[in-house]
């Protein structure tokens, strides 16, 4: 009886050591492969992904050098010689035509202008007095008191005295012409464009005074690629020209006035249609002269050259898209490429077609679906087959 309850206690504890000894292998087992993940997962290199999705974009052509003219100008130049006693506008004002600019001053035809208005009161004295003497030989001779001749006599030299007054009236008349040109006037509606002479300034006739254009309506032009114009004409054919902002706030404008009514633009931004294109898209040429015209209502764009502008479309367009830091360019080829993960996490490089770029997203043509994971960031010291992490790109 005692043999038997002592084999049933040691068939117990052999079933209490293999149920330990495999448990506590099956936890080594465990430890083990999550020690080896865990190590594995260390090893691996963590890269931003983003996925594929439909966006809105512009197209959009950056660090653009634009060359901002006037469709007109026009000069004021000073039409007699003196100083230039005041200037009443200033720089990039708008003035309406007839609108007074700046007034000179001639000290010599100032006196020639004094000394005709004298001359006249002395010459019409000279006239009343032999417009009377005429009168009382009229009656002289009517009643035989004086010849008939003295009488002409007085005649002529009436009018003579007539001929003389006229002749003062119209050379006051010429001096006041010329003291009229010394007040300068807008020729038409415009805004001032250039300031050549400050007030003090003597200045001579014909020398121009202020540079006047109707800013409005702008022509721009720049050299673009046929790719990157191609990009903008497949959104539309009206764009917003963006320039930067420390190229505007210098000039002298009422900044805190200027608004663009109904419009989401920025003061930086303007309206652009095409005019021109030289030569024409359907030509094998690399690059074109483009040509715009610029809406400018506020009169913040001056005609000048401006660098590092930005072209983009009003429109946008809604194109499968990822961030443009994904796409990678074939040196040897041309081509775009991007950097996408299996369904084990490695690496894979696929060939895509892109399309336009903006708001830094760059258009899928072809080479990859929605929702498909796109590696951002530096591969540089990564290889194609090699696993790796993936961490969420927002875009």
């Amino acid at each position: 009886m005692d043999a038997q309850k002592y084999l049933k206690i040691a068939i117990i504890g052999v079933i209490c050591i293999v149920i330990f000894v495999v448990g506590y292998g099956t936890y080594i087992n465990d430890a083990s492969r999550r020690h080896i993940e865990k190590m594995e997962a260390a090893q691996y290199t963590v890269l931003p992904v983003a996925h594929t999705d439909y966006r809105d974009i512009h197209a959009i052509v950056e660090d653009v050098n634009l060359t901002v003219r006037a469709p007109w100008t026009i000069d004021v130049t000073a039409q007699y010689e003196g100083v230039l006693s005041e200037v009443r506008v200033l720089k990039s004002q708008r003035v309406k035509e007839g609108e007074i600019l700046a007034t000179m001053r001639n000290d010599d035809l100032l006196a020639q202008t004094a000394s005709a208005a004298a001359d006249i009161e002395a010459a019409r004295a000279q006239f009343i007095n032999a417009e009377q003497t005429v009168s009382r030989y009229k009656y002289l001779v009517e009643h035989n008191a004086i010849s008939v001749q003295e009488y002409d006599s007085a005649v002529a030299q009436r009018d003579a005295a007539h001929a003389q007054l006229e002749s003062r009236i119209a050379k006051l008349d010429l001096m006041q012409s010329e003291q009229n040109k010394m007040t300068l006037t807008a020729p038409r509606a415009a805004n001032i464009i250039q300031v050549y002479r400050e007030a003090g300034r003597y200045v001579r006739a014909g020398e121009p005074i202020f540079m006047l254009a109707d800013i409005r309506h702008l022509d721009a032009r720049a050299v673009l690629t046929h790719e990157k114009f191609m990009q903008l004409l497949s959104v539309g054919n009206r764009f917003i020209l963006e320039i930067q902002p420390y190229r505007l706030t210098h000039k002298a404008y009422p900044f805190g006035e200027l608004s663009i009514p109904n419009s989401t633009l920025k003061l930086n931004q303007f309206y652009m249609s095409l005019l021109h294109v030289v030569p024409e898209t359907d030509t094998d040429a690399e690059l074109h002269e483009v040509i715009w015209q610029v809406e400018n209502p506020t009169g913040i764009l001056e005609p000048t050259y401006y660098d590092g502008a930005k072209i983009l479309s009003k429109d946008t367009a809604h194109v499968l898209a990822v961030p443009s830091r994904g796409i990678q360019r074939d040196k040897k080829s041309g081509g775009f490429f991007v950097y996408t993960l299996d369904s084990e996490s490695r690496l894979a490089r696929r060939d895509v077609v892109c399309g336009i770029e903006g708001n830094n997203l760059t258009e899928i043509v072809s080479g990859i679906e929605k929702g498909e994971p796109i590696v951002i960031g530096d591969l540089s010291n990564c290889t194609v087959g090699m696993k790796v992490g993936a961490s969420k790109y927002e875009f």
